[in-house]
């Protein structure tokens, strides 16, 4: 068995503190650089998925805007479409008065 004295034990120590410490050292730059990376990254995916969310988001805008377009020419026809069925309306009203006036004449009560 080795015996070992106070100041080899101290020696000692004192190597596996200096190796602790120079293991510390080295390691701790090297995991900050790993997550500034990997942030990093994640920063730039982000960007990128913002980007395409608003280029997406300006190709729906367009196209409500070609919706209501042509929500707006719908509502054009069928205005028209309301005002040829007054004009119908109109007609058939002077129609059934004069068949009223025709039937009345023709058949008296």
């Amino acid at each position: 068995m080795i015996t070992v004295t106070e100041p080899q034990v101290w020696t000692l120590i004192g190597v596996l503190a200096a190796a602790f410490a120079g293991m510390i050292a080295v390691t701790t730059p090297l995991v900050m650089r790993t997550i500034t990376a990997q942030v990093q990254g994640v920063g730039t995916q982000v960007e990128g998925l913002r980007t395409e969310m608003v280029l997406r988001f300006e190709r729906v805008d367009q196209r409500f805007e070609r919706v209501d377009e042509r929500f707006e020419q719908v509502d054009q026809q069928f205005e028209r479409v309301d005002k040829r069925l007054g004009t119908v309306e109109t007609r058939l009203d002077g129609l059934d008065r004069n068949v009223q006036a025709l039937t009345r004449r023709v058949m008296p009560e």
